[in-house]
Order: C-alpha cells, then sequence, then structure tokens
C-alpha cells in the first residue's frame, strides 16, 4: 500500500472501532489490531490519536459530499433559475439524507467525536481543534455543493456562501440529531423542504439570465 492507502486504511479501521466503543475508548494500539498493522506503522502514518480522529471526522464528512455529487444526472438536467436551484438543492439534500439514514451509527460517531474534542479540549486544547476542523471542513463541504449548485442553474447567492453553509449545516446537525433520537424519517423529510425554501430565499437570478442575455 502507499501511504495514503495506509492511512484510509488505518482511518476506516479506526471508524470501525470508534462506531462500537466510542471514540474515547479507541486507542492507537487498538486501531494497529484491527487494522493488522504494527502500532509503528499506525505513528508512521499519524503523529497521534488526535491526527487520526481528525481524519476520521474528515473521512466522515466527505461520505456525504460524495452522496451529493455521486449522481451526475441530477446536476445535468438541472435547468437555469430559482425554481431549478430549488429543485437541485432539495434533490442534493435527499441524496445526502438517503447517505446519513443508512448510516446512522456513523451519525452518531460525528457527534461522538465533537463531544471528545471539547470535552477533551478542556484540558488539552490541541483536542479541541480536532472539533474545530471538523466544523471548518464540513463548512467547505457545504460551501462547494452549494456554489456547484449555484453554477449548474445560472443564479447567484445574495450572501455571502460561507455563511450560507454554516447556517445550512447548523439545520443539518440539528435534524440529524433529532432523528437519531426519534427515527422520523418522513418529518425529516418535510424539515428538508423547509430547509431547502429557507436557503434557496438567499438566491437571485444570475444578472446574465435576468436580463435575458
Amino acid at each position: 500500500m502507499s501511504v495514503e492507502e495506509r492511512r484510509a486504511h488505518l482511518v476506516e479501521a479506526a471508524i470501525g472501532l470508534a462506531e462500537k466503543k466510542g471514540v474515547a475508548g479507541v486507542t492507537t494500539r487498538d486501531v494497529a489490531q484491527a487494522a493488522g498493522v504494527s502500532l509503528g506503522v499506525v505513528h508512521y502514518c499519524f503523529e497521534n490519536k488526535d491526527a487520526l480522529m481528525t481524519e476520521l471526522a474528515k473521512a466522515l464528512s466527505m461520505e456525504l459530499r460524495d452522496s451529493v455529487d455521486a449522481d451526475e444526472a441530477v446536476w445535468q438536467d438541472a435547468g437555469t433559475g430559482i425554481e431549478a436551484l430549488q429543485q437541485l438543492v432539495r434533490a442534493g439534500l435527499e441524496l445526502m439524507w438517503l447517505n446519513i439514514e443508512a448510516t446512522p451509527e456513523r451519525q452518531l460517531l460525528t457527534y461522538e467525536t465533537t463531544t471528545y474534542a471539547l470535552r477533551e479540549g478542556e484540558s488539552t486544547p490541541a483536542k479541541l481543534a480536532i472539533a474545530r476542523e471538523q466544523y471548518t471542513f464540513n463548512d467547505s463541504t457545504v460551501a462547494d455543493v452549494l456554489d456547484h449548485a449555484r453554477e449548474a442553474t445560472g443564479t447567484e447567492w445574495s450572501v455571502p456562501v460561507q455563511t450560507l453553509s454554516r447556517f445550512t449545516l447548523n439545520m443539518i446537525d440539528g435534524l440529524v440529531l433529532r432523528w437519531l433520537v426519534d427515527n422520523d424519517s418522513a418529518a425529516v423529510r418535510t424539515q428538508l423542504d423547509l430547509i431547502t425554501e429557507m436557503i434557496t430565499g438567499y438566491a437571485v437570478p444570475h444578472p446574465d439570465h435576468a436580463s435575458g442575455s
């Protein structure tokens, strides 16, 4: 394996362990054993557990991003204008939700990673960086999806996309946490409709399309 392949293998092993015993209970020795490698290999790929947990959080975020990008037909047949943007954002949220719904253990792990970083960060500031990097990465992921939707439909956002991505991520965070509690997928889809309306309420036609040129 290349170093990148080895790192990905170790992250996947860490995810499997963390799903079973929680982030706090995972050690680099556990990861080495689960991955079938020596402890030295783990420390060659990751400086410490915090570095491994940071990559774990990013890997979980990438899975959601990939779920939105996976269906090329959704993006290619988007059309133009605000209505097309609404349909595209809602379709993107649905693709994301299908991934979330199929992986409840990984969604719970996302919250556990954040809680672990916040709790441990009280005494070890470096651990707090795990949560901050996690949310920074998530913000950029959502921003990229929103910008992709804007470009695909010939529209513009009336507020900075970074502001909109943070707002969107906050809503999705709460939505997923509530679903983990009550498992009400029907309610989630109704709320995704509302989220779509709120997000696209900050969209305007691109000047070229608005002028008909």
